[in-house]
C-alpha cells in the first residue's frame, strides 16, 4: 500500500525581518512536491525572500531535490532571494550530505 499524504502540509507566516517563512511537515516526494514548487513559484513571482524550514520533513525524494534546485536557480536568475532553514530533519540532512547537495544549496545563516 502507498504511503498516506495526509500529514503532508506548507504553513507560511512573515518573519520580523520580512522574509517568508515556508514550513514543510511530512513527505516531499513526487506526489506533494508540486505543491511545494507551487508555493515557491508564487514568492518568487512577488520577488519575496523564502526561507524553506524543513526541520519537519520526514522524507525527500528526488523529486523534492528538483524543486529545490530550481528554485536555488530560478531565484539567482530572477533576483529574490531563496534559502534553507540552517535546521534540518535527520533524513534530510543525511539526504543532502549522501547526495552533495548540501554544497549547492543556499542555506540560511544564525545571527
Amino acid at each position: 500500500m502507498p504511503p498516506s499524504h495526509d500529514d503532508f502540509r506548507i504553513e507560511q507566516r512573515e518573519r520580523p525581518d520580512g522574509a517568508t517563512l515556508v514550513s514543510v511537515f511530512g513527505e516531499v516526494d513526487l506526489a506533494t512536491a508540486d505543491q511545494l514548487e507551487a508555493t515557491l513559484e508564487g514568492l518568487a513571482a512577488q520577488k519575496r525572500t523564502a526561507v524553506l524550514d524543513l526541520s519537519r520533513v520526514d522524507f525527500m525524494d528526488s523529486s523534492g531535490i528538483g524543486v529545490l534546485v530550481r528554485a536555488t536557480h530560478e531565484a539567482q536568475r530572477d533576483g529574490w532571494t531563496f534559502l534553507l532553514s540552517a535546521e534540518l530533519s535527520e533524513s534530510v540532512s543525511r539526504l543532502f550530505t549522501v547526495s552533495g547537495m548540501h554544497e549547492h544549496l543556499p542555506v540560511e545563516r544564525a545571527g
